[in-house]
Formats: structure tokens, C-alpha cells, sequence
């Protein structure tokens, strides 16, 4: 049998997306010529990007308090605002004037009693006799640090990179200290009005669908903001209640990092559980490694079946593997900023992506009736 001619609809369509294959292909070849003013560009961007999106998470969080007090009859808009940006600057300031202190006491402490142990154990046979996998491997581990001098050549390498990171973070971050609080302020005094400046743009047959759009990005995110945030607060308190019963040194410093970390899913309970563990192992006191890592297990547990069912009844609903791809690709481009939001900006993905496939499903079923009674015409 003869192979039937490809139909000049699917031999059009195949020469169009060869066609945009290579215009992405030049376009990217091209953007590798002026590699130098991308990075620029990008950088720029990002400096801008960055604050907004900051201001905009807080807004987030902070706009449902201003609702509240605004339904009790606290007005006009700008007293309401006044109190709750004085209720924030008193919890960071009770943050910074009873928190900070003790974290900042707990590590001169560590320096100043357990830093010179800690590194006399590591240097010392003790270490070597107990080392899991044999002293034979220990010391071909050894020599080869001592041999290349590996240490000192990172160090060397280290404290000029850590400068050169400083004074090129220093400036945007003091920026964006400097910014955010004014954004703030005018994206709470504003909120209504700038979600209507933004739907004037729109056309008035898509107004009534990006408006929904909004919203409902605003409740996911602002959802989940307000949430994470009183269980950052929650499990960091209960760890540190729990690490001071068991009798862990430097309590509050870890309990602080459990809850610092908790922001970051599934990575930030491992990068929480190490420091307390490796410090409980080294230092060979009470309470011991396996108790301390029981205790995190424990948390994490009481965190997944306890807080997050009662905290974050509006979970993102997003399979494991999104959540980390997402933390990964925000990461590369935003750092820690991109870390610390990766799942909100996974979360507001996840409703445009919704949106537009709900948009398509209508459509489909507007236009199989239609279809239906053309077919009914013809018949007739």
C-alpha cells in the first residue's frame, strides 16, 4: 500500500516549528555573543525583582490584620495601617531585644569554652580510634588533608571570597532594607486601588477571569505566608522548650535554627538536625547523638502530623518533587531569597497554570454544544 502525502495543514505546521526552533536557537546564540550585558541586565533585574516581590509577600501577610481592624471600626485606612506596622516593629524589636542577645551569649560561650575542645578532638587519637570506619582509612584521610595542606588553602581562598561577598551584598541589602518598609507601606495604604489600577489595563472580556486569577493567587500565597510562618514559630519554640528538658547545650541557638530552617521544605529539618547532633558527638557529654537525633525525628514528626494539619489547613497541595525542582531552579536565581520563597513561587505557578487550563477546559465545552447543533443543521 502507498504511504498517504503529508497534507499541506500538518507539512505547515511542521515547517512552523522548525521554523521556531531556530529562531530560539539563533536568539540563544546570539544572547551567548553578549553574554557580558545579559549578566547585567539580569543582575539589575534581580536587584529590582527582588524588594518587590519581598513587599509583596509581606503584604500578604500583614493585609488581612488590616481588613480585621478596618471591619472593627479602627479608621480611616491610615490609622489601621499606623498600628499594624507598630505591632510589627514591636515583635521585631522584642525579636532583636530578648532573642538576638541570648543566641549571640550562647555562641560567645561555644567560642570561648567548647570551639579549643572541639578542634583538640579532632586533632587528638581519640578521634582516631573511634572512627567508624577504621583507623587505617583515618589516617589515609589524614595525610592526605595534612599533605596537601588542604585546610589552609581553603581558608586562604575563603576569607577573600567571603569579603568579596560581603561588599557586593552589602549595598543591595541595605538597599533593600532601606526600600522595603516604604513599599510596604504604600502597597497596604493602596491595596485596593492598585488592584484596580492593574485591572483597568486588562481587557473588559478577560477582566472579570484575571480578577478571579488574582484573587486567588492572593489566598494561596498569603495562606501559606501566614501559616509558615506560625509554624516557624511553633516548632522553634518546641524545640527549644525540648533541647533545654533533655539538657543540650546552646538550646536556644539550635531551637532558633530549627525554626529559621523550617521555612525551607524537607532540606531545612536535615540542615536544622546536623549542628545539634555533630555537637552532641563530638562533645561527649549528656545528652548524646542518638538522643538528640531521636528528638528531631520526634519534631519533625510532631511538625507533619501535629502543626501542619492544624496550621496549614491551605496546604500548596504539590507533589514533594515540584517543591524541591522548585527550590533548586529558584535558588540558582535568586540565592537565598530564592530558597527561602521557592514553594510560594511554585504555589503562584500552580494557580496560573490552573487558571489557564480551567480556561481551556471551558472553552472545549463552550464549543462542543456549538459543534453539536452545527451537526444538527446539517442533518436537517
Amino acid at each position: 500500500m502507498k504511504k498517504k502525502p503529508i497534507s499541506d495543514e500538518r507539512l505547515n505546521r511542521i515547517i512552523k516549528y522548525l521554523a521556531i526552533a531556530l529562531l530560539t536557537l539563533a536568539v540563544i546564540f546570539m544572547a551567548t555573543l553578549f553574554s557580558d550585558v545579559w549578566n547585567w541586565l539580569f543582575k539589575a533585574i534581580k536587584t529590582v525583582v527582588v524588594p518587590v516581590v519581598f513587599a509583596y509577600f509581606l503584604a500578604l501577610i500583614m493585609h488581612p490584620l488590616l481588613k480585621f481592624l478596618e471591619k472593627k471600626g479602627v479608621g480611616p485606612r491610615w490609622l489601621s495601617l499606623a498600628i499594624v506596622f507598630i505591632l510589627m516593629l514591636a515583635i521585631i524589636f522584642s525579636f532583636f531585644y530578648f532573642i538576638i542577645p541570648a543566641v549571640v551569649k550562647e555562641i560567645t560561650a561555644f567560642f570561648n569554652d567548647d570551639f579549643q575542645n572541639i578542634i583538640a578532638y579532632l586533632t587528638s587519637d581519640e578521634l582516631r580510634n573511634s572512627f567508624i570506619f577504621g583507623t587505617d582509612i583515618y589516617d589515609k584521610i589524614y595525610n592526605y588533608v595534612a599533605g596537601t595542606d588542604i585546610l589552609n588553602t581553603w581558608l586562604d581562598a575563603l576569607i577573600p571570597t567571603f569579603i568579596s561577598r560581603i561588599t557586593d551584598t552589602l549595598i543591595p541589602i541595605l538597599t533593600a532594607v532601606a526600600i522595603i518598609p516604604i513599599m510596604l507601606l504604600y502597597y497596604l495604604l493602596d491595596y485596593e486601588m492598585i488592584g484596580d489600577r492593574m485591572r483597568s489595563v486588562i481587557p473588559q472580556k478577560h477582566e472579570k477571569r484575571l480578577a478571579d486569577l488574582g484573587s486567588k493567587m492572593n489566598q494561596t500565597v498569603g495562606a501559606y505566608l501566614r501559616g509558615q510562618l506560625i509554624l516557624m514559630i511553633a516548632i522553634g519554640a518546641v524545640a527549644t522548650i525540648v533541647y533545654k528538658l533533655i539538657g543540650l547545650k546552646y538550646y536556644f541557638a539550635f531551637g532558633l535554627l530549627v525554626g529559621v530552617t523550617n521555612i525551607i521544605p524537607y532540606f531545612g529539618s536535615i540542615i536544622a538536625a546536623i549542628p545539634p547532633i555533630v555537637y552532641a558527638a563530638i562533645s561527649g557529654g549528656s545528652p548524646g547523638p542518638l538522643l538528640v537525633l531521636a528528638v528531631n525525628i520526634g519534631l519533625q514528626f510532631i511538625e507533619g502530623n501535629i502543626f501542619q494539619p492544624i496550621i496549614m489547613a491551605k496546604q500548596l497541595e504539590m507533589h514533594p518533587l515540584i517543591i524541591i525542582i522548585s527550590i533548586l531552579f529558584f535558588g540558582s536565581l535568586f540565592g537565598t531569597f530564592g530558597v527561602v520563597f521557592a514553594s510560594p513561587l511554585a504555589a503562584t505557578i500552580r494557580v496560573f497554570y490552573n487558571f489557564f487550563r480551567e480556561g481551556r477546559l471551558l472553552k472545549e465545552k463552550e464549543k462542543l454544544p456549538a459543534e453539536a447543533d452545527v451537526g444538527k443543521d446539517g442533518k436537517t
